[in-house]
């Protein structure tokens, strides 16, 4: 399988067996911490749990004959018609990966690889704890990727909070905090959210 992450906007390739899967979601992570998706087999289908692009949350319902028979499944979002990742035969799914048209970003695109991988662990730590969202009536959060920066953008409102990723003190400033939650149509760069009244 090979899942775009919309943390660090990489595919990134998972290799299983289908006799791992079972009722309990499986966690599948990219390489930057982030959680890429979830696999659960349900009666006689499996769920593919993931995100879009934007951040979205996708279900996908495949039944057991397509999962266990198809050489190639190309995973899109409902919506948007976006291809989220590929599901099949591993050199199918690396052919298919190789042919995609994409900009996604290399590791060794960012400015600090280190800082970047601790401030996106933290952002999905927020994240699964539910303490990332915007104050709209509609508090869905995408995260964009830069070389030196990330932001986080309401899907709805476009707020939007920019936190640079090039240092320890940019680390610092993250982990300070315990939840963000934006305001409705505001833009926000973090260090000046952070900095004290006087």
């Amino acid at each position: 399988m090979a899942i775009y992450c919309p943390a660090c906007e990489q595919v990134h390739f998972h290799q299983f067996s289908l006799f791992e899967l079972s009722n309990s979601p499986r966690a599948f992570h990219c390489a930057c911490g982030f959680t890429q998706a979830h696999i659960a087999k349900h009666n006689h289908r499996y769920e593919i749990s993931l995100l879009t692009a934007a951040g979205d949350r996708v279900r996908l319902l495949f039944p057991f004959r397509e999962i266990w028979s198809a050489p190639l499944l190309t995973l899109y979002s409902p919506g948007e018609g976006d291809i989220l990742g590929f599901f099949g035969d591993a050199d199918q799914v690396e052919e298919a990966v190789a042919d995609l048209d994409s900009d996604f970003l290399e590791p060794e695109d960012f400015f600090a690889p280190e800082v970047m991988t601790r401030i996106l662990a933290y952002l999905q730590k927020l994240a699964s704890n539910h303490k990332i969202g915007c104050t709209c009536s509609n508090p869905a959060v995408g995260i964009d990727v830069y070389p030196d920066k990330v932001e986080l953008v309401c899907s709805h409102c476009g707020s939007a909070i920019l936190m640079s990723a090039v240092s320890e003190e940019d680390v610092n400033r993250l982990l300070s905090l315990s939840e963000l939650r934006m305001k409705p149509a505001s833009y926000i760069y973090l260090g000046e959210w952070l900095k004290p009244i006087r």
